[in-house]
């Protein structure tokens, strides 16, 4: 089958989309390989914590300031600032050599790039709302675009971590251009959108969602955050981190491709909570390994993890959720996905590890993720028909 062909008929997107989604995402790699890079350049768990904490810190003021620069200055040139600073300013963080200069550094960085990812898929919810087609297509060229980057990078970190930081301002530098072709670019106009006319969700269940969603994310960051501290504890090599990281990406691949029918067939709530528990089952069981492939078997849970929690939340909002809440709605989602649940998941990580030990830490959270499954699931027994 021909490649125009197929994008045309399966994704009814203009293809330069995919290649954005696919850039966009492959800068994401960046933060969380970021840990690593502070493993290695001496720093201790708590301070690796603190410095990773900074990107979702700043998410918390950034982002709302951006979109609201956006809605003045269009999100497209918001977008061009915010991810050609990016690519300047991540060099230096690679300029780091104490905690102090970290802080500086990352915090620059972060005021630019933590708005990056969630203006990116603000202007391809503008596309696929102008063009018709479905957002976990274009979503799916995205997690292809970090596992590509990941594993890249897994190769060239063996010739130092300059490469690292060379590859991802070249996506930085990339995909404002991209974004450009894509919405001055002669497109076909679909009215007919594929959007469900029955919003019959309610606040409750997505608050209840939102808390959820806090919980399992939060472990996501635990892990990402010291598996590269983890991994060199269990004396693996360190483009050991980026292998893994790329294979994670690559599992969420299957549940993307069909997103939209097992959402409409478990409902949104029921995938969230399979998100939190293979979060919780996922850090516990990392902990019991010492054979690698048993540990590529463990990380193949990530495919039921972060993607099924951001989209069952995604979808929700979008096509559940009446539309007089959409606004406060997702600034509330990108607060909570990009900012809250990175903070809490690199700062209180740290010190678990730093008072315990790396295992214990991971354990601890593990047994966290169990009993937050266990209110979530309990809440939708009781209040069933309100979480339906």
């Amino acid at each position: 089958m021909r490649i125009d062909l197929f994008y045309k008929k399966e994704f009814d997107l203009p293809i330069w989309n995919f290649f954005f989604e696919a850039l966009t995402y492959s800068s994401l790699a960046a933060r969380n390989m970021l840990g690593q890079f502070f493993d290695i350049a001496g720093f201790s768990p708590i301070e690796i914590g603190y410095l990773m904490a900074m990107i979702p810190v700043f998410a918390l003021v950034s982002n709302p300031l951006w979109f609201r620069i956006g809605s003045k200055i269009t999100d497209k040139n918001a977008f061009t600032i915010v991810s050609i600073s990016s690519g300047f300013l991540f060099w230096l963080v690679y300029l780091s050599k104490n905690f102090i200069f970290g802080l500086i550094a990352v915090a620059a960085f972060s005021f630019f790039f933590s708005a990056v990812v969630p203006l990116g898929d603000s202007l391809m919810m503008v596309s696929v709302k102008k063009h018709g087609g479905a957002f976990g297509r274009i979503r799916l060229f995205g997690t292809v675009g970090f596992a590509i980057t990941a594993l890249l990078l897994s190769g060239l970190v063996k010739w130092g971590f300059i490469w690292y930081f060379i590859v991802t301002s070249i996506s930085l530098f990339l995909a404002p251009f991209v974004i450009n072709v894509t919405l001055t670019g002669k497109g076909t106009e679909n009215k007919k959108l594929n959007v469900s006319s029955v919003r019959n969700g309610n606040l409750f269940t997505f608050v209840i969602m939102i808390i959820g969603m806090t919980f399992g994310i939060t472990l996501g960051s635990f892990h990402n955050t010291f598996f590269p501290v983890l991994s060199r504890q269990l004396g693996y090599d360190k483009s050991f981190v980026g292998l893994i990281y790329a294979f994670m990406a690559f599992t969420e691949v299957p549940f993307l491709f069909f997103a939209e029918r097992i959402i409409k067939k478990m409902g949104n709530f029921n995938v969230l909570i399979t998100g939190i528990f293979a979060s919780a089952l996922r850090v516990l069981l990392i902990t019991y390994v010492t054979e690698m492939m048993a540990l590529f078997l463990i990380e193949s849970l990530h495919g039921l993890t972060y993607i099924l929690m951001y989209y069952a939340l995604f979808n929700y909002i979008h096509f559940k959720l009446p539309e007089k809440y959409l606004v406060n709605a997702q600034s509330l989602f990108w607060l909570v996905s990009s900012g809250l649940t990175y903070i809490l998941g690199s700062i209180v990580g740290g010190y678990l590890i730093e008072f315990f030990n790396t295992l214990a830490g991971f354990r601890i959270m593990g047994f966290m993720g169990f009993a937050a499954t266990g209110v979530i699931v309990l809440i939708s027994i009781t209040f069933k028909r309100k979480t339906a």
